[in-house]
């Protein structure tokens, strides 16, 4: 219960709900979690990736579009695809600049699409696994920070860290008569000298579906289809900060020592954080397309609201080395059990529009309603909470509710794709997504360009490649600590461009 109260409300305590605002993604607030968590706009199918499927099938991840597209696909096949996707972050912070990069492949999609005989019309069904989440972040910062120090977001009686901090020394009494508690590096001066701070932030959010879905031509030219699968995925956290004596500011021997009688002072504080989360959910599709001529197609689906259920374990600890070489204070704490709460997502609705085979080119393009503001949490139910503890998350919760419906986004987002039939081996197709911020929070608009092709590399073998880049800016929330002077909770923040790529490799083997 420790980290629902205090690590992931900070602001909340300490003002109004009108007054609570971001100078960016906190990446642990359950508001923003919630917000990452139920935006699944990523396609793991070499075949189909970003390129619109709402009114015209690319491959077996098009019943993500609009399970009514399946029911054109002409052959049945297995399908397999890989991805690898490559992040840059620029990071700003201090007045210092880092660039930090990660690497990594995973498993894009694994399925099978059947198409049953039929005297008329068609009637498709398949299923299996497809990634529908990846987001990777990582940031590195360094720089001396003359403002403030991580550990005065310790010393609030309410803060997880409270008791461990004191345990380590990073807080302590800041006067004789122990009347009040202190950061470490305030204790004995009358303005704060500033510390060398070095942090690495990095978490992966990965959400896929196994799923099965139909698609069958209902009356003559109009296609209906239907999809459900089950949501499964996970989410990852972790966070490094570490604060250095690195010009001896900090002098003073009044931490006890066990290499000599007179005592010593703070080295350093390395503050690590650990987040693990399991994420488990439904969904259900439909959509309808309509053949209005042998080569224009329109279409529409939906993507009814649902449920996402959370399971969450967590970790920090504080080390503190001494200036002497005795030996370091430690203390830490964790979660006695996984803490469960539930995400309420809003429906998504799609329409779109495709030009098939005009002098060998085609078109898709589509638009996806979200309305975020909906977004809503549940972080009783699951739990075995006393009284208080209820009314109190439920207080949280309608805090929270109330931020994210005052300060996220209705959002349409936009794709489109332009393909030409070089001949019948070789498929050629290029992209642009338009996403716009689903926050008002700082997050800016991402832009994504795509390209690839499709080759029949042997009678019954097809090979999908795609590429996607996109780019945007973003700024994010390192800390948060209560400044007392101006009674105002003030934010850290480190500002971001951001740059990813990812291939995909896919193979059908068709039937």
């Amino acid at each position: 219960m420790k980290r629902i109260l205090f690590f992931l409300l900070m602001p909340i305590l300490f003002q109004p709900i009108d007054a609570f605002a971001q100078d960016g993604s906190n990446e642990v607030l359950y508001s923003n979690l919630a917000l990452q968590f139920s935006s699944q706009n990523f396609n793991g199918d070499a075949g189909t990736g970003y390129f619109p499927s709402v009114a015209a099938p690319n491959g077996y991840g098009s019943f993500a579009d609009n399970p009514a597209s399946v029911a054109l696909i002409k052959d049945g096949y297995f399908n397999f695809s890989l991805f690898n996707n490559q992040v840059e972050y620029e990071n700003s912070y201090l007045g210092n600049t880092i660039v930090s990069d990660d690497n990594s492949t995973k498993l894009g999609n694994l399925g099978f699409v059947y198409k049953i005989p039929t005297e008329q019309g068609s009637f498709v069904l398949g299923g299996g696994y497809n990634q529908l989440k990846n987001e990777e972040r990582i940031y590195r910062v360094g720089g001396r920070n003359n403002q403030s120090t991580i550990t005065d977001q310790f010393k609030e009686p309410t803060s997880d860290y409270y008791d461990i901090a004191f345990n380590a020394y990073a807080i302590d009494w800041g006067d004789v008569d122990s009347t009040y508690l202190e950061s470490i590096f305030r204790i004995g001066f009358q303005n704060f000298p500033g510390i060398s701070q070095n942090a690495e932030v990095t978490s992966s959010t990965n959400i896929g579906e196994y799923s099965f879905f139909f698609g069958t031509e209902f009356q003559e030219n109009l296609f209906l289809g239907i999809s459900a699968g089950l949501t499964s995925g996970s989410y990852k956290y972790r966070r490094n900060f570490l604060e250095e004596d690195d010009e001896n500011d900090y002098n003073g021997t009044f931490i006890p020592s066990d290499v000599n009688d007179v005592g010593t002072d703070i080295s350093s504080i390395l503050t690590h954080d650990e987040i693990d989360a399991s994420i488990l959910g439904f969904s259900l599709r439909g959509g309808i397309i309509y053949e209005v001529s042998p080569k224009f197609n329109v279409g529409v689906s939906y993507l009814i609201p649902s449920t996402l259920v959370i399971r969450e374990s967590y970790y920090s600890s504080i080390l503190t080395e001494l200036d002497d070489d005795s030996t370091p204070f430690e203390s830490d704490f964790a979660s006695d059990q996984d803490y469960e709460y539930r995400i309420k997502k809003p429906g998504q609705l799609s329409a779109g529009f495709a030009l098939k085979d005009v002098a060998g080119f085609s078109l898709s393009i589509s638009g996806e309603y979200i309305n975020h503001s909906n977004l809503s949490l549940d972080l009783v139910t699951g739990n075995n909470l006393g009284f208080d503890a209820e009314v109190d998350l439920i207080d949280q919760q309608s805090d929270l509710d109330a931020f994210m419906g005052e300060n996220y986004n209705q959002v349409v987002n936009l794709k489109s794709s332009l393909g030409y039939q070089i001949n019948n081996q070789f498929n050629m197709k290029a992209g642009y997504a338009f996403l716009p911020a689903k926050s008002k929070v700082f997050e800016s608009d991402r832009n994504i360009i795509s390209g690839g092709f499709s080759a029949n590399i042997s009678k019954n073998i097809v090979l999908d490649i795609n590429g996607q880049y996109s780019f945007w800016e973003d700024r994010s929330e390192l800390y948060n600590y209560y400044d007392d002077s101006e009674d105002v909770v003030r934010s850290e923040v480190v500002d971001q461009q951001v740059s990813t790529f990812k291939i995909l490799a896919g193979i059908k083997f068709l039937f």
